[in-house]
């Protein structure tokens, strides 16, 4: 894995270790937070079950928000910092520009 040209060329915000790595760790915390809360104190038996639950939906909504942040986000072509602009002057902003019929 990894020997391929297009698989070195991903960098670290192309590759899914990030997303996944994040999804993780949130999901981790919530599934803790949830294990502990819903326990309900140290008189009564650990709850699993809903940590496992809140565990797997952390997961997959962080996945699917960062999938769509993700796809989303596109970089800026080059030429967009270059040309002369529509309404460039703020002299006149007003004012129609010379190249309109």
């Amino acid at each position: 894995m990894g020997n391929t040209p297009a698989e070195q060329s991903k960098s670290w915000k192309q590759s899914i270790k990030a997303p996944l790595s994040f999804s993780l760790v949130m999901a981790i915390i919530a599934g803790v937070i949830a294990t502990i809360a819903g326990t309900g104190g140290t008189d009564n038996p650990w709850r699993l079950d809903i940590g496992l639950v809140a565990f797997g939906v952390t997961f997959v909504a962080c996945l699917l928000v960062i999938s769509v942040m993700t796809m989303a986000g596109k970089e800026n072509p080059e030429d967009l910092g270059t040309g002369s602009g529509v309404n460039k002057s703020s002299i006149t902003p007003d004012s129609k520009p010379k190249n309109q019929h």
